[in-house]
Parts: C-alpha cells; structure tokens; sequence
C-alpha cells in the first residue's frame, strides 16, 4: 500500500522532530516524575478525564506555530500545521505500570495518512511506548528510545477493517498492558499482542503526527485509565 511505505519512510523524520516541537517536551529530564511534583502524594484509583473546565486534570499544553496542544469544548485537541512534526500532550499527575486505558479520538482535517493515538509508559529521558492508528486505517506498535531511535513491534503500518476512517469519525483505542504483555484494540476488536520488557513504569500522553502534508487537527475524548491488569 502506498500509504503505508509512506508512513514507514517518514518515521525517522518524526523521531528526529519528536522534541523540538514544544508540545513534545513532556518530560523534561531532570525534573520531577509525574505524581511526584510539589511534594504531594500522587492520586490513586481510575482516571476519568472528560475535559470539562474546572475539573479537567494536569496535562501538560504547550504549542507554537508549528503545533499545539489545548482543551476546547470539553475536548483535548492537537493542531498540526507543519509537515513531518509529532505532537502529544502529557498527563503528569501520576505513573501508571499495569493498566487498562480507553480513549475516544477522531481526526478533523488534515491528510488521510496523518496518525493519532496513545504514547504509554512514558519516561523523563524521552522513553514510551506509541499505539497509533490513521485515516486511512493502519496501525502501529512501537517503543522509542533514549536516543531517539524507534524499535517497532509489529512488523510494519497494518492495515484493518477495524478502523473507522476518514475524518469526523470517532475510534475508541484501548491499550491493555500487563508487565511485559501488551494488548491493543480499536472499537473493541482485538489488533495485536506483544510481548516487550523495556519499560514498566511511566506516564501516559495523547498525540497526533503528520506526515508529509500539514493542517492535521485531532480530537481525544473520555480517557479512562484503571490501574490493575484488566
């Protein structure tokens, strides 16, 4: 598939844009991890996010004229106006390892082949693991480095049926991860299973990619996140 070579050849681009986009600064080294800021005890239990003002939790939103990051109408949205640039917002209340997380996302505009998903177990020196899907109905499985080096865990961008595509048309994602053992899913049908020890603990983010085009707006909805294996 066409889209998918290009997706497959701009991923190295991304990793390399990764933190210069200001919203990709999530986790600064050297600073506290999430939860553990201000010297107050993280909170416990499940995350309900649903973004409505006043009651909306820490997430990390920083921008600039290539991409942002804001909650607009009881609703996380990531603007993308540059090419070959990944932005993610970051929950920095708390560290999740073993989990069960939904969340509703839905691309406005943008090219089909754009991504948006879920960055987990994020870590302060630029580690996590990335479930993203696109437009046009592939999927990813992958785990960056310290370095900035990408390791994928399933074989290339795949595609599905499972996948609802084209734009103002919303996916439910859920990621089930247990130790090493991580399970992914898009409007309840079960895409892949991989097994990847590299990392146990960290925070958990919501991001959007493009690739060669520009003008990608995307949309995430009702977070839930319960701790335990599922």
């Amino acid at each position: 598939m066409s889209a998918s070579r290009n997706l497959s050849g701009l991923v190295v681009a991304i990793g390399l844009l990764l933190l210069a986009a200001c919203g990709g600064r999530s986790l600064v080294p050297g600073s506290a991890a999430p939860g553990q800021g201000n010297n107050a005890a993280a909170p416990t239990g499940p995350l309900l996010e649903e973004f409505i003002p006043g009651q909306t939790g820490n997430w990390l939103l920083e921008g600039d004229e290539a991409s942002s990051t804001a909650v607009v109408s009881e609703q996380l949205v990531i603007t993308v106006d540059a090419p070959n640039t990944m932005q993610y917002a970051t929950y920095t209340d708390r560290a999740f390892d073993n989990f069960v997380l939904e969340v509703d996302a839905w691309q406005r505009s943008g090219a089909p082949e754009s991504s948006y998903g879920v960055l987990f177990r994020v870590t302060e020196d630029g580690q996590f693991y990335r479930f993203d899907i696109t437009g046009d109905g592939l999927y990813m499985v992958e785990r960056r480095a310290a370095d900035g080096t990408w390791a994928r865990l399933v074989r290339e961008w795949t595609p599905t049926a499972a996948i609802n595509q084209g734009l103002n048309v919303a996916n439910r994602l859920k990621i089930i991860a247990n130790g090493p053992d991580l399970s992914f899913y898009v409007n309840g049908i079960l895409l892949t299973q991989v097994s990847d020890a590299n990392l146990t603990s960290g925070a958990i983010a919501l991001d959007a990619g493009s690739f060669a085009g520009k003008g990608l707006q995307v949309a995430f909805d009702n977070v839930s996140v319960t701790p335990g294996s599922g």
